[in-house]
């Protein structure tokens, strides 16, 4: 993916924490403490109190989840550890998929949405072709944007939402999400380096009339 210098100013500072605050932020929506390990399927809830077993490959642990999944098809705990494996395993278009229709079967779950956006914006991250990686970076905004409609008080999600956008061409679009963050959040850690990209993309003129400074 080619970026201009200073996108790659802007994304050095903000890319590492928004790609791992989808994570972090499934935790304050379920109301879980912040005491917590990276680990893509604890966080998914791969893990199952510590009743997996050591030995169990990623496609049992995947057939397990599935054959669960099929018993209880609309469990959003299930939904997530079954695209969570799904993404550590490479498998995207499939994690994809399975979080569609558990948008379908819990539209009010603020995780999923999350989770249906890091996989879009994983998806983006293997397409070659520059009209398919935006297309599927609009997807992952649309995600993002979905978890901002259920909770409204999740600056994190807006701050995904735009960095989405901005991936998709959509420069207006990102603006009036990162300003969703920064009323949200005006004192947080992404906060100044937002501004000074907003600033940027407003006097290039990247961004249509009616998006405001904030």
């Amino acid at each position: 993916m080619m970026l201009d210098r200073d996108k790659i100013s802007f994304w050095t500072r903000v890319g590492a924490i928004a790609l791992a605050v989808v994570f972090v932020g499934s935790f304050v929506f379920m109301g879980v403490g912040t005491n917590i390990n990276f680990s893509i399927l604890d966080i998914l809830g791969g893990s199952s109190g510590g009743q997996e077993e050591p030995t169990s490959g990623p496609d049992q642990q995947i057939a397990r989840a599935q054959e669960d999944l099929e018993g209880d098809p609309e469990n959003p705990k299930i939904i997530r550890r079954l695209a969570g494996l799904y993404l550590e395993n490479g498998q995207t278009d499939s994690a994809v998929e399975v979080l569609k229709r558990g948008r379908e079967a819990a539209p009010a779950d603020p995780v999923i949405a999350l989770y249906l956006g890091q996989a879009y914006d994983r998806k983006a991250q293997g397409v070659a072709d520059e009209e398919e990686r935006r297309a599927a970076y609009e997807e992952a905004g649309d995600a993002y944007a979905a978890a901002t409609e259920i909770r409204e008080d999740n600056a994190q999600a807006y701050l995904l939402a735009g960095q989405a956008y901005e991936q998709a061409g959509e420069k207006s679009k990102a603006i009036r999400y990162w300003n969703g963050y920064l009323e949200r959040d005006p004192e947080g850690e992404q906060a100044d380096a937002l501004k000074e990209r907003i600033d940027n993309l407003l006097k290039n003129g990247e961004a249509t009339e009616g998006v405001k400074k904030q």
